[in-house]
């Protein structure tokens, strides 16, 4: 799976050879980067909440407190829900 990063990258050259070949005009290309930006930007949020959902289900198993055990369970639930919202748009 590439990074937010490396998708952007790989974008950015695409749309440089084809602004070189003619087949897009300077104000298209410079809109189709604002778009990758933007996307690139979601891409990196989603990353993000995967790690974060990752770290918290495997520091469940080294806390004892049933209270904290909960507390964190609610917030997995919820950056869970979260992440949805990225897939379904």
């Amino acid at each position: 799976m590439k990074t937010a990063v490396e998708w952007y990258n790989s974008k950015v050259i695409e749309l440089m050879k084809q602004r070189e070949q003619g087949n897009i005009d300077v104000l298209e290309f410079r809109n189709q980067l604002d778009l990758l930006l933007t996307e690139a930007k979601e891409m990196e949020k989603e990353q993000e909440l995967k790690i974060k959902i990752q770290c918290f289900k495997e520091s469940l198993q080294f806390i004892d407190d049933n209270y904290m055990v909960e507390l964190l369970n609610i917030r997995i639930y919820n950056m869970e829900q979260e992440l949805e919202t990225f897939k379904s748009e």
